[in-house]
């Protein structure tokens, strides 16, 4: 599926990539496929010190953040449910459930020109929760982001959209 270029959503793909690359602990990688709706991922492995009242470290903490940005002129529920599954799939076979893991997110951002009726309520709905085995090994999230890019218009009347688990983003 190849997909026709719109410099708003070109524009928009450069400046969520800049922002992840900018980040430290972000590594960031364009898509390399043209017939793939996948623009770009930053993924992020964070290691941290678990402490007891900032005083003694008593281990440390592992958390990953999995970012997928798909790029595409029309969103529909086919096409949503397709780069979800991709996008876990991968993010789950990089996940390494250990005692330090803590907790792992795949975000997954839509950025298109429009969006089918059927793939934004499909997005509202969708959901995905992984507790691993033992429950110190930490769990997985799914978090979805729809950006609908209209040409010509201020950025502020461009249609939003999120899943439950995506709320903190804006």
């Amino acid at each position: 599926m190849t997909t026709t270029v719109n410099t708003d959503r070109t524009a928009a793909v450069e400046r969520l990539y800049a922002y992840y690359e900018n980040q430290g602990p972000y590594r960031c990688a364009l898509g390399m496929d043209p017939n793939s709706p996948l623009a770009a991922t930053a993924l992020m492995h964070l290691v941290s010190d678990r402490k007891i009242l900032s005083l003694a470290k008593v281990g440390c903490v592992e958390s990953d953040d999995f970012v997928y940005m798909y790029s595409m002129e029309y969103l529909d529920e086919e096409l949503l449910e397709t780069c979800c599954a991709e996008a876990l799939e991968d993010a789950l076979s990089r996940v390494d459930p250990n005692p330090n893991h803590n907790f792992s997110l795949a975000s997954v951002v839509f950025l298109c020109d429009a969006i089918a009726p059927t793939a934004a309520a499909k997005l509202k709905k969708t959901k995905f929760h992984k507790d691993y085995v033992k429950p110190e090994s930490g769990w997985a999230d799914l978090r979805l982001a729809i950006m609908a890019l209209i040409c010509g218009i201020t950025p502020e009347a461009n249609e939003f959209r999120r899943n439950i688990s995506a709320y903190p983003a804006k």
